[in-house]
């Protein structure tokens, strides 16, 4: 965790008489400011406002693979994005169309068993045997992520028995009245292709990420593997997050900062020409300095903190 109370002060004299005087003064202060700064990121949603302005939009940090009771038992979320005049997600693409149609499409590759240790493949093939999309139509970059997003959704209490829905992005998509309000998509489900698979300029092969695979049966026996995966969906469950604004982020990131950085302009757009916008976009594209929250702020805005 940065630490967010970093006192610049120096007291050269304190005048021993008044200390305990000072004491009593200025640590209930102190407790509150701290209390109130904690507080102020123990939330997924946030107001866009501007001084001249009386319009105020919304920016909800989504969890993607969150199922449909986490949004259900937080009825604000549903109102406000139904009171606004256009919902902005990150891809409104079918998903079906264009990326599980499009990745069948492609033609078999089995490299990975070339690279990979027999243990690991004999685990990945049996681990995704019921998968619609067969490793082979995967690229390295994309089993990765699809991996993490699979042990998450079944190992970390983000899907409930009950729930219908296993796509939070997908939940909130499926809520909007597209008679009352226009939804828009910030990007293709190809950008999200490139975004994913392009690491410094250059497509991740499997001799790249063989070490990214190795000993995956072990690890994900592991509670200390468990803990690490599911520390994030069990801090955005019970909001104890911490948005790093003043964490600079990495130059060139194709999936966080690059991405941010071609979404501003359409965030802004929307927010300028609509009475009330309502943006949902994964949690990491609110974090730090590149982050959606930052540049808005750069930019005039302020965007603060809704009470879930």
């Amino acid at each position: 965790m940065v630490n967010l109370f970093q006192d610049k002060t120096k007291i050269s004299v304190i005048n021993l008489k008044h200390r305990n005087e000072m004491k009593k003064m200025v640590l209930p202060l102190v407790l509150l400011l701290i209390t109130n700064l904690i507080g102020a990121q123990n939330t997924i949603l946030w107001s866009i406002n501007k001084s001249d302005s009386e319009k105020t939009s919304y920016i909800l940090g989504t969890f993607h693979q969150m199922g449909n009771s986490f949004i259900d038992d937080r009825p604000e979320i549903k109102r406000l994005l139904n009171k606004s005049d256009i919902v902005i997600f990150e891809s409104i693409e079918d998903r079906y169309e264009n990326i599980t149609k499009v990745m069948l499409n492609r033609t078999d590759d089995f490299s990975y068993r070339e690279y990979l240790n027999k243990d690991d493949v004999d685990f990945l093939e049996e681990y995704t045997a019921n998968w619609e999309v067969p490793i082979s139509k995967h690229k390295p970059a994309e089993l990765l992520v699809r991996l993490e997003q699979e042990y998450s959704k079944k190992n970390c209490g983000t899907i409930n028995s009950n729930d219908t829905s296993e796509h939070m992005d997908e939940y909130l998509q499926s809520m909007v009245n597209q008679d009352k309000s226009k939804i828009l998509g910030l990007e293709s489900r190809s950008d999200q292709f490139n975004a994913i698979n392009i690491v410094n300029n250059e497509e991740m092969t499997w001799e790249k990420a063989k070490n990214a695979f190795s000993n995956l049966e072990s690890k994900f026996q592991k509670n200390k593997f468990k803990k690490r995966v599911c520390a994030m969906a069990k801090n955005y469950m019970k909001m104890k997050l911490d948005y790093q604004f003043e964490v600079k982020c990495a130059e060139n990131d194709g999936i966080l900062s690059n991405r941010n950085e071609k979404w501003m302009p359409i965030i802004e757009n929307a927010i300028k020409n609509y009475n009330s916008a309502f943006i949902a976009v994964g949690l990491l594209h609110l974090q730090g300095q590149c982050g959606i929250i930052e540049q808005l702020r750069k930019n005039g805005y302020e965007v603060n903190p809704v009470k879930l």
